[in-house]
């Protein structure tokens, strides 16, 4: 008897133990439906790692920061090109363009959205056209635009093409709003630029960096007023883009794109492009290409002069050792302590793509471009900056 009610009691331990179990499970799928995939994810991480293939010769860290991208950036397919001072190009790939284990290996051609490094694009092509005399740093956007005196903010009128290079035109979309990428509605910028006299400033423009789409998008406008070429048409010009080569994005995707991993986005999904207007976005954040490419873009750029985009004034009350502050024309300044060489970097971020160019004080130049967001929360991103910065140091 006591043996037949100990197994019961056994039994009815084993029932409520499983009940339980399920209960927790479904509590966690429930309430944070994305949680077993992102978990999943660590049991791919290793398979991705494994598929990291580097061209011949290439630096013994590429094939590490592609790892650790993998990793800590959650990026399921990358690619990793560098361009050393004296020309020479390497490249590393992780993953596949379909799927992961999908059928398609990931090529050094395949194309992936630049997301905000379209800015170093932009800014190249600025400096290039105060190079030629086209513009100067110190003209006002206003006077650019042929816009009259009836500005709601008077200090609009101060606002340079200095000031949008380097973030300082006196927006901030965190307190604020980011008038290029709100859900649904249609930016003023570049459609309507008579807007910009409605304008109200938070700041006065030169005394604080905040970065601002809307002064990239101004920039293109200014682009094009001066050449009198559309932004778009410009740059295909200007860089003598193939036609398989750098293209600019109209929101859905491109028949060569890899595939987008949306798992660690904690709002947006694979649609998410309906809701933005990408031709809008062109000079801030319109353009798709591979890792290559866009490094051979930047690395042409700095042999070109008297001005390059690593001129810009990155020493405006800003802190280096901090991700993503002292910008100066489309780069910023990262130095994470005192003792060491700072190097030159723009981040880039789109629902499903991350990406990053960084350029040492000599000259090399590294562009990485990854098909995933990397988990919320944490020092993933800076923390990755730092290995950058740590291998792009040992060129120096």
């Amino acid at each position: 008897m006591k043996m037949c009610l100990s197994s019961r009691l056994k039994d009815v331990g084993i029932v409520f133990g499983l009940v339980v179990i399920v209960a927790v499970v479904a509590h966690f799928i429930v309430t944070n439906p994305l949680g077993p995939s992102r978990l999943l994810y660590y049991v791919q991480t290793p398979f991705i790692q494994w598929n990291v293939q580097c061209s011949e010769d290439a630096p013994y860290w590429m094939a590490q920061v592609q790892r650790y991208a993998i990793s800590e950036m959650a990026a399921p397919a990358s690619q990793l090109a560098f361009i050393s001072a004296d020309g020479v190009l390497s490249h590393c790939e992780a993953g596949w363009k379909d799927s992961i284990l999908g059928n398609e290996v990931l090529l050094p051609e395949s194309r992936f959205r630049y997301a905000s490094i379209t800015k170093t694009v932009t800014a190249i092509a600025i400096v290039d056209l105060v190079n030629k005399g086209a513009l100067s740093l110190d003209d006002k956007i206003v006077e650019v635009l042929e816009l009259d005196n009836n500005l709601k903010d008077p200090r609009v009128a101060d606002i340079t093409i200095e000031h949008l290079l380097t973030h300082r035109g006196g927006w901030d979309r965190v307190r604020g709003q980011d008038v290029m990428f709100m859900m649904s509605r249609k930016p003023w910028c570049p459609l309507e630029p008579e807007k910009l006299a409605d304008s109200k400033l938070m700041y006065s423009p030169g005394e604080t960096e905040a970065y601002s789409n809307l002064g990239y998008c101004l920039l293109g406008l200014a682009l094009e007023r001066v050449t009198g070429v559309t932004f778009r048409d410009y740059v295909k010009n200007y860089f003598d883009i193939r036609e398989d080569g750098v293209k600019f994005i109209d929101g859905p995707y491109l028949p060569d794109e890899v595939n987008y991993d949306f798992r660690h986005e904690n709002f947006y999904s694979k649609n998410y492009y309906q809701f933005f207007d990408f031709m809008a976005i062109s000079s801030s954040a319109g353009l798709s290409g591979n890792a290559k490419d866009l490094a051979e873009v930047v690395s042409s750029s700095l042999k070109r002069g008297p001005l390059t985009i690593l001129d810009g004034d990155m020493h405006n009350d800003c802190d280096p050792e901090e991700v993503q502050q002292c910008y100066g024309f489309g780069v910023f300044r990262f130095q994470p302590n005192a003792d060491v060489s700072p190097i030159f970097m723009h981040g880039g971020k789109l629902p499903g793509a991350t990406s990053l160019i960084a350029i040492s004080p000599k000259g090399d130049v590294l562009v990485w471009l990854g098909a995933g967001s990397r988990r919320p929360g944490g020092d993933g991103l800076a923390n990755f900056y730092r290995r950058i910065h740590l291998f792009l140091s040992e060129t120096i």
